[in-house]
């Protein structure tokens, strides 16, 4: 049962406020002096000379699973789990998600799809079980610190729009658990993904990071994520038990495969340019007149993910 790691209790979703200038205004901070002294610090501005603030979205990263309420866009991560990045590309290739389902879906905490539990899903040798991938050293990425204290890292930030942490000794980096974070489901042992992932739709369940192999995230479509049925939690740790009550996956392929007019075409804003450092500036200070009380100045990665945009492809005879 690949979801056995993740029966675990849901986590409740902050109620975001109504009408605020820069929703969601609700965070998480670590209110301590010290936390806060250290996040008011002054910055200095980095030199981005040369760095776009835009980069282009690979096809062949790019994973759309098409659900009957409407398109999710998923970009891979080949910079910490290629294997498992791969998988789902060959999965995608097979036809494999095809009419399977999300069959495990826990409101505030994830939704999980693809292998499921059904008769034809047992066996499954064309998917061998995959050795885990959780961090990768920090000398093979460029991790963009944030100046925030984090209760599950000695260090956050981001690598290439991906939230991130860091260890103490600044030799690992490895992508945490935030809404929209796609990983691959396991049993207890570290090494037993195969083709079975969850999305994350709640608040950041980070108790998973660095123990999943997370290998993407959802960069358009997550209302559609959020428009799946729900199971629930205190029953077969979220199993929906009638097929029927399921929300299928109609359709599963790579960008890359499709004919080029028909490919969405995206881009990330580079969480190593301007344009991120000065938005994590401004969501760290809020100075709307809305605050009446001033928030303290801190931010988390998950309310910071780079930001995605839609362009138009060029026109092709």
């Amino acid at each position: 049962m690949k979801h056995a790691v993740l029966a675990v209790a849901c986590l409740m979703a902050c109620a975001a406020c109504g009408g605020s200038p820069d929703a969601p205004a609700s965070e998480d901070v670590d209110g301590s002096e010290t936390a806060q002294a250290a996040a008011a610090a002054e910055t200095p501005t980095p030199d981005f000379a040369g760095i776009p603030d835009w980069r282009p979205v690979d096809p062949a990263d790019l994973l759309l699973i098409q659900v009957e309420d409407g398109m999710i866009a998923i970009e891979l991560a080949d910079w910490i789990a290629p294997n498992h990045a791969n998988r789902m590309r060959q999965a995608a290739r097979d036809g494999f998600f095809d009419g399977r389902s999300f069959y495990r879906v826990i409101d505030g905490f994830v939704a999980q799809g693809g292998r499921g539990e059904d008769p034809d899903a047992v066996e499954l040798p064309q998917y061998p079980p995959l050795a885990g991938e959780f961090a990768v050293p920090a000398s093979t990425v460029t991790f963009t610190p944030m100046i925030d204290a984090d209760l599950y890292a000695p260090m956050i930030g981001h690598v290439d729009g991906f939230p991130a942490a860091m260890d103490e000794a600044g030799s690992a980096v490895w992508p945490i658990h935030c809404p929209g974070t796609v990983a691959m489901a396991r049993d207890n042992d570290p090494d037993s993904g195969d083709v079975e992932f969850y999305i994350v739709i709640g608040q950041g369940p980070r108790h998973l990071d660095r123990i999943m192999s997370v290998f993407g995230r959802v960069i358009d479509g997550m209302a559609h994520v959020q428009a799946l049925r729900r199971g629930d939690p205190t029953v077969n740790s979220g199993v929906i038990a009638d097929p029927t009550a399921r929300d299928t996956i109609m359709s599963a392929r790579m960008a890359s495969d499709l004919p080029v007019a028909d490919r969405p075409a995206y881009e990330v804003m580079r969480t190593d340019g301007q344009a991120f450092f000065e938005a994590k500036q401004s969501r760290r200070n809020r100075t709307h007149e809305f605050f009446f009380e001033t928030p303290p100045p801190v931010i988390e990665a998950c309310h910071v993910l780079g930001p995605v945009r839609l362009v138009e492809q060029p026109d092709h005879d």
